[in-house]
């Protein structure tokens, strides 16, 4: 996912460059020869041309910046990092370079860091929709989700279709239990690019918290019409089958998503919880044992685990089970301990 936006980005902002420096007529020729590549997409090609305008230009603040674009394309973020520095050395007031350098930050995984460079682009003026988009998501990644919204607010205010912003805006206000909110989001996001199975993979779990569990199943539905292989929306459109006490077809979708992710934890513990719901107690244990295998930090396996124990009359074994569902800060788990003691 974070890698698709950082091609979706790069699509929206490579632009027709222009010469604005003093350079030699052949420098200026090579440059325009690079400009022409990657209009072409022939970016390896448009990296040596760069390479050969910097040798004779080493000054060319604008070659650094789209050879760093360039290669931030092809995944080479060191090298990119480095050209970015160069042009924000080279002319302290462009915020350009601020913005990549904060892009580099959060595709690495820096939030802090991201923040930080794209504040500075835009206190330099500049302030493309992505910008906003992208200090977005770094304080998502933070959880800081009311400055996550802030940004993804000023981001659509700058390009109101600009679906991948609604979408993540309303992940944002699911986590403030905005849940009206954050359904309008995702209708948004999907009027706007009808072919993100994502967003209504997120729309279904929007539903679900308003209880509209047939509009949740139709989405999902439509997340995996768009793609056949998105295993979590086999796991949830599953798990409103379960709550509507279809069993037969939600195993159907639980095991399909298995199929396509064998170590996906989640299906193996919803196929748990309808096995405990069906009072096929060792199935269900199965099942829970299977989803912590593959994730020992998973809380809710270990509760729901230990809850089949408890029916099979395996105490003291439920209690180790709800003692670690404890012990990783499912604090439901504590009213399940009071039995054991």
């Amino acid at each position: 996912m974070k890698k698709d936006i950082i091609f979706l980005i790069f699509n929206i902002l490579i632009i027709h460059c222009s010469v604005a420096q003093s350079i030699d007529k052949e420098t200026k020729v090579q440059f325009n020869r690079a400009v022409d590549n990657i209009n072409q997409n022939n970016y390896e090609q448009a990296i040596l041309s760069l390479d050969s305008v910097l040798q004779e230009a080493p000054h060319f603040k604008t070659a650094y910046l789209e050879r760093g674009k360039l290669l931030f394309r092809i995944d080479s973020t060191k090298q990119a990092l480095r050209d970015f520095t160069r042009a924000v050395f080279l002319d302290e007031s462009l915020g350009e370079p601020h913005f990549y350098r904060g892009y580099v930050h959060y595709r690495n995984n820096r939030p802090d860091s991201a923040i930080r460079e794209l504040t500075m682009a835009i206190e330099k003026n500049y302030r493309k929709p992505e910008v906003y988009y992208i200090r977005g998501l770094a304080n998502y990644d933070l959880k800081d989700y009311n400055n996550a919204i802030t940004n993804f607010n000023q981001s659509i205010d700058r390009d109101y279709d600009f679906a991948y912003a609604y979408n993540d805006r309303g992940s944002a206000k699911m986590h403030t239990g905005d849940y009206q909110g954050a359904i309008q989001d995702f209708k948004k996001a999907s009027s706007y690019n009808n072919q993100l199975s994502f967003v209504y993979n997120n729309l279904g779990n929007a539903q679900i918290e308003v209880s509209d569990y047939q509009s949740a199943m139709d989405n999902f539905s439509k997340a995996i019409d768009l793609d056949p292989n998105y295993y979590k929306a086999y796991i949830n459109r599953g798990r409103v089958k379960i709550i509507l006490e279809n069993y037969d077809e939600a195993i159907t979708d639980l095991k399909k998503a298995v199929q396509i992710h064998p170590s996906g934890s989640k299906a193996y513990n919803n196929l748990g919880i309808l096995y405990l719901k069906q009072m096929k107690f060792e199935k269900a244990i199965q099942q829970f044992t299977r989803a912590i295998e593959e994730n020992d930090s998973f809380a809710k396996a270990y509760l729901n685990r230990g809850m089949a124990k408890e029916y099979l009359g395996e105490l003291e074994e439920a209690c180790e089970d709800w003692k670690m569902a404890t012990d990783l800060g499912l604090s439901k788990a504590d009213k399940y301990l009071e039995d054991c003691k």
